[in-house]
């Protein structure tokens, strides 16, 4: 037994931390037709498809060799720069537009899967799309959220997939403008109910009263 270990340790190619047959990095020789394999399925699948396609020819060859040879043909995606806060107002303004998804990823440089999993980490689901959540409108109108939800309640304004349309919001606006706090929301918010529908000069006719309801 003792021989036989110390003929392995002697053995040829074998080195600490290095598995026989196991080629990594610049010992695996990647051939112009190799290249073309990768390349092909790198394009229907990615890195999994790739490595399945490769061990047909190398199966000996690890995960990391394939995708470091990937990467040296420029097949790797780049790493998509992190989202800023001008990023994340323009989805969440893009998705109120009822914008699509794809749209939406164009005009960020990015991919429609990374959209998705920003809107899933900001609490929207595919449900939800479009539209605005209760907050929102409490925020847009100067109000408590407790009194948007009675609104809701209520039938004046309404829900799809558990946000408020864009639809009601506009309705509301021009059916009772009397219940916004019109005076005391900031310009450019002001000028942002007109175009949602709020009228021309109600503010005025309703002076000082606020209905509460």
């Amino acid at each position: 037994m003792g021989t036989k270990v110390a003929q392995l340790a002697k053995s040829p190619g074998r080195r600490k931390g290095r598995k026989v047959g196991k080629p990594r990095g610049k010992t695996c020789q990647w051939t112009a037709e190799l290249d073309d394999v990768l390349k092909a399925a790198w394009a229907r699948g990615g890195l999994r498809a790739a490595r399945r396609a490769i061990r047909q020819f190398q199966p000996t060859w690890s995960r990391y060799s394939v995708k470091k040879r990937a990467a040296a043909l420029d097949l790797c995606r780049p790493r998509a720069p992190r989202w800023t806060d001008a990023d994340e107002n323009h989805l969440l303004w893009s998705i109120d537009s009822n914008a699509s998804l794809s749209l939406i990823a164009e005009r960020l440089g990015r991919t429609v899967a990374a959209v998705r999993k920003r809107l899933r980490d900001l609490d929207y689901t595919a449900e939800s799309l479009g539209g605005f959540k209760v907050k929102d409108v409490a925020d847009m109108f100067g109000v408590p959220p407790a009194r948007v939800r009675y609104w809701v309640a209520e039938k004046l304004l309404l829900t799809k997939g558990g946000r408020i349309t864009d639809s009601s919001v506009s309705k509301f606006l021009a059916d009772h403008p009397e219940k916004i706090p019109f005076e005391s929301l900031s310009v450019d918010m002001q000028n942002w109910l007109r175009e949602m529908g709020y009228p021309e000069g109600a503010a005025k006719q309703k002076g000082a009263g606020v209905d509460n309801e």
